[in-house]
């Protein structure tokens, strides 16, 4: 049986976006700069997966979506 290792934050990503990921904020209770943060670093990962929209679209869309 392997024995699960806890999973380590990878080097590219900060601690705040690697707190979202893994479930340990509260949404709520973000304030504007760490939303924008969150969106940013997710953004970058959707541009290096192919994504096609803007970054003012991406934001648009995960405004009315939510996070």
């Amino acid at each position: 049986m392997r024995k699960n290792k806890p999973q380590r934050k990878p080097a590219g990503v900060s601690r705040l976006y690697w707190s979202y990921l893994q479930g340990n904020l509260d949404l709520a209770e973000l304030t504007l700069k760490q939303f924008n943060q969150i969106v940013l670093e997710q953004y970058i990962k959707y541009k290096q997966h192919g994504g096609h929209k803007s970054f003012e679209e991406y934001y648009a869309y995960v405004e009315s979506k939510g996070l």
